[in-house]
């Protein structure tokens, strides 16, 4: 009795282990049906079996369940359940014949999930779970490939750039750094942002070699993307290297000479050379070479109007650059005692004054005149600059004590906003 009591309770074990791998069994054939709801039911009660939840083929099912509900509901949290199972299932049996025959597909649709709910997520600009959902989709990637299948799914380039330009818009500038870099060891050529965005990240780390490196690799790679040039300038004005910042703009000027655009923009960027802010944007030191940087600017903007006489913005940087100067020996002239102010010295800042305001004023109305013709098509940048003409305007007129011109460009400033 003893001996058969024995064998009874070994066959009782038996039929539940069969029963239990009989719920793998019915799981799977509620898959091939897509009776989700069963083959979930099935495969947890294996799962909390203590003979099949060992099993790889368990976990290998469950993964298969939740693959196929993720995919067809492009649900990124079924996706990643699935993931945890496949992972599961060859930590039991790395060497699982169904696996290797089927396992690069189902990985892919994994990663293909995830990967899409990122893209989705950046669309919508969700910076956060765009990073998160592409991290999670290389973990796909980086897991599968890992294990030495037969094929290896594909390194995304793109996914590896917007995954660092989501990460850098989240925020996480480290981490998006890491992305960023193995994109351009990838040699990904489809977005200049690329570049914009690296080199933006080592000017904020203060590593000049690499902002330098990257403005000059991009400029290499996209010629046309005028966005490289002004950070090249921007590089060589914010590290003081204003000699080889003048050598580049005198070698493009030299190599355009009569480009009208090449020519403005070379006396604006001087000009802005001998004029520099803080960072607060009040004016800072001018630089020691001052004078002489005014007379290219100067010469440049006469060049740039001898190109294009009508043109609204050359004619009010020329005018902006007298005005300016005269505003600054206005100040000189201001910070005088009451006693100073009949001295020769201030009888000359008077003059100088006076001078430069007459010199302006023509090429402010010209300004004026221009920028008034086309004021319904005009760009908010050009609003800005039609702005500062009129107030300089309104300045210059109230001087010479010109009320009605006074009144008339009031008028306009209103209109203008």
């Amino acid at each position: 009795m003893k001996k058969l009591l024995v064998s009874l309770v070994f066959c009782s074990a038996g039929l539940v282990a069969v029963a239990q791998r009989a719920k793998v069994s019915s799981a799977e054939e509620a898959l091939t049906k897509k009776d989700y709801d069963k083959a979930k039911a099935d495969i947890q009660a294996a799962l909390e079996n203590e003979k099949t939840k060992g099993d790889a083929k368990t976990w290998y099912v469950k993964g298969k369940i939740f693959e196929a509900t993720a995919t067809e509901k492009k649900d990124t949290k079924e996706a990643l359940e699935a993931f945890d199972a496949y992972k599961k299932a060859l930590e039991i049996n790395p060497k699982m014949t169904e696996a290797q025959l089927e396992m690069h597909q189902r990985m892919f649709n994994l990663y293909a999930t995830i990967g899409n709910a990122g893209y989705a997520s950046l669309n919508d600009q969700k910076w956060d779970s765009a990073f998160i959902y592409f991290k999670d989709a290389f973990s796909v990637v980086d897991f599968y490939n890992s294990k030495g299948f037969a094929s290896a799914l594909p390194t995304d380039t793109s996914m590896i750039f917007y995954a660092g330009y989501a990460g850098n818009q989240a925020g996480k500038k480290d981490e998006a750094l890491t992305y960023l870099k193995k994109a351009v060891d990838l040699h990904f050529k489809a977005e200049p942002a690329l570049y914009v965005i690296l080199a933006q990240t080592y000017e904020e780390k203060g590593d000049n070699a690499n902002w330098l490196k990257t403005i000059e690799d991009g400029k290499a790679m996209f010629p046309k993307d005028k966005r490289f040039n002004d950070m090249e300038m921007l590089y060589y004005s914010k590290t003081g290297k204003t000699s080889e910042l003048l050598g580049i703009l005198e070698k493009k000027m030299a190599e355009n000479p009569n480009d009208f655009q090449t020519i403005l923009d070379y006396g604006i960027r001087v000009d802005n050379l001998a004029n520099p802010r803080s960072e607060g944007g009040q004016d800072a030191a001018k630089p020691a070479n001052y004078d002489e940087l005014m007379g290219k600017a100067e010469g440049a903007y006469k060049k740039a109007i001898e190109l294009k006489a009508d043109d609204a913005t050359a004619n009010f940087q020329l005018g902006a650059l007298y005005f300016n100067r005269a505003v600054g020996f206005n100040k000189e002239l201001n910070a005088m005692d009451s006693k100073s102010l009949n001295t020769p010295k201030a009888k000359e800042l008077q003059t100088k004054v006076t001078g430069l305001m007459d010199q302006a004023l023509p090429f402010f109305e010209k300004a004026d005149e221009n920028f008034t013709a086309k004021a319904a098509s005009l760009e908010p940048s050009d609003k800005q600059t039609y702005e500062s003409c009129l107030y300089a305007l309104q300045k210059i007129y109230a001087i010479k004590n010109e009320t009605a011109k006074v009144d008339a460009v009031k008028k306009k400033l209103e209109n203008l906003k």
